[in-house]
C-alpha cells in the first residue's frame, strides 16, 4: 500500500507543470523600507544571482527560474539623474507563452527624476510585453493547427 502511495506521489511530481514550480519558487520582491545598499546586498545574495555589466548608468543583478520568470535589479550609478534608485523588472511567462514585464522601484534621491525613471521603465515593460505577444502570435501562425503546442 505504501509503495503505491509513493508511486502515485512520484508520478504526480513528474507531471507537475512548470507553473507549480514557479509558484513554489516565486520571483523576489522589492522592499523600499530597506536602503539602497541593503537592497543591493539582498539581490546579490539571492541563490543563482549574477551581476551583469554593459547597461550604461546601471549596475544589474539578475536571477531567474528557467522558462518561468526572470528578475532584474537595476541599481543607478553615481552620475545617473535618479541616483540613488533601484528598479526591479520582473518578467513572467504566462500560460499563453507570452512573457509579461512589470517594474517596481525605490527612489532614494530626487523624486522628480525617480518618477521619470519609472515612466521609462513602465514604457519599456509595455514594449517588452507587446514584443513577446507578437512573437507568440507569429509562432502560432507559422505552425499547423494539428501540431502539438510546445
Amino acid at each position: 500500500m505504501r509503495a503505491g502511495i509513493v508511486t502515485v506521489l512520484f508520478t504526480a511530481a513528474l507531471l507537475m507543470p512548470a507553473a507549480a514550480s514557479a509558484d513554489a519558487n516565486p520571483p523576489p520582491g522589492l522592499d523600499c523600507t530597506q536602503n539602497y545598499d541593503a537592497v543591493r546586498a539582498y539581490a546579490a545574495g539571492l541563490p543563482g544571482s549574477t551581476t551583469v555589466t554593459g547597461l550604461p548608468g546601471y549596475d544589474t543583478i539578475t536571477v531567474g527560474l528557467q522558462d518561468a520568470w526572470q528578475a532584474d535589479f537595476l541599481f543607478t550609478q553615481p552620475g545617473h539623474a535618479a541616483h540613488p534608485a533601484v528598479t526591479l523588472r520582473t518578467r513572467r511567462k504566462q500560460v499563453t507563452g507570452v512573457w509579461t514585464a512589470e517594474s517596481k522601484g525605490c527612489g532614494y534621491g530626487d523624486q522628480s527624476q525617480f518618477v521619470a525613471l519609472m515612466a521609462d521603465m513602465k514604457a519599456e515593460d509595455t514594449r517588452l510585453t507587446n514584443a513577446s505577444r507578437a512573437d507568440v502570435e507569429k509562432l502560432k501562425q507559422s505552425r499547423s493547427p494539428l501540431e502539438p503546442s510546445p
